[in-house]
């Protein structure tokens, strides 16, 4: 079995690997400021979501009209929108500062592989806040979540855990052959190169995995991007057309992170 030796915790400093993946994505985006779509459906539910498919665009002054139990997720220049129905809403009403969702995006995109994770609060009825992790990069491969998975840069892979509080492996098994490659976190290490001098990254390979400390495997299937996003808009609509689900509801939830932002209601 094969054991990939990559630790950033053990090295203090980022390896040219990982370093290679953040800047990539930094020069995907940008840094200081990150060019935002200015209306897209990202999420659609309800009578009306055949109205409103994801990755739709919408003029500034166009208006939604909802019904009942239609709830529909816009990605604006200035963040995000959560529309409920009943009721009609105009897209050139609402929505945050343009600034602040801009430093948090580039937060998001540009982590230089820290080990560190940021953690949400969730809530469930009548109980305490929990802290859970959340997967700190867009490119990340989270080692839980399974179904299709955009890669912008096949050489630069990293595949995250979230619970680092411990040591952990991970197994990486072939669906064809059966063969299995293993992977090993330190405690407090949360990031890990793919092994891909092993297992090369390709457009259409299927991997399972399994960490020691998740319950349940899942199958990953890769998609390899041919032409790398230029901005938001275009990595948003990279994702919902190559159906890579699970890292269009992670950047969703990115951006509302923290935002304290409350769905519209007719």
């Amino acid at each position: 079995m094969h054991l990939d030796k990559f630790d950033p915790a053990k090295s203090g400093r980022p390896l040219p690997r990982l370093a290679k993946a953040a800047l990539g994505t930094i020069l995907l985006f940008g840094v200081g400021s990150v060019a935002m779509a200015q209306n897209m459906v990202m999420r659609s539910t309800g009578p009306s979501a055949s109205s409103y498919p994801a990755g739709k665009k919408m003029a500034n002054d166009a208006k939604i009209s909802l019904k009942a139990q239609d709830q529909v997720t816009i990605l604006t220049k200035s963040g995000t929108r959560v529309l409920k129905g009943p009721g009609t809403f105009s897209l050139a009403k609402g929505g945050g500062s343009a600034s602040t969702a801009s430093r948090r995006l580039s937060s998001f995109i540009s982590n230089r592989g820290s080990s560190r994770a940021r953690t949400g609060a969730v809530r469930a009825a009548g109980a305490a806040a929990v802290e859970t992790p959340h997967n700190p990069n867009l490119w990340f491969l989270d080692v839980t979540k399974g179904g299709k998975f955009c890669v912008a840069d096949a050489d630069a892979l990293v595949v995250w855990r979230p619970d680092y509080t411990g040591s952990a492996t991970a197994s990486i098994v072939e669906p064809e052959n059966g063969n299995v490659t293993e992977i090993a976190w330190r405690k407090g290490s949360a990031l890990k190169a793919w092994p891909k001098d092993v297992l090369p990254v390709t457009d259409g390979a299927s991997f399972r995995l399994l960490g020691s400390n998740v319950p349940q495997s899942v199958e990953v299937n890769f998609v390899v991007l041919q032409n790398q996003p230029t901005d938001l808009d275009d990595a948003a609509s990279m994702l919902i057309e190559n159906g890579c689900s699970g890292q269009l509801d992670l950047l969703v939830d990115t951006l509302n992170l923290n935002n304290g932002e409350s769905a519209d209601q007719g």
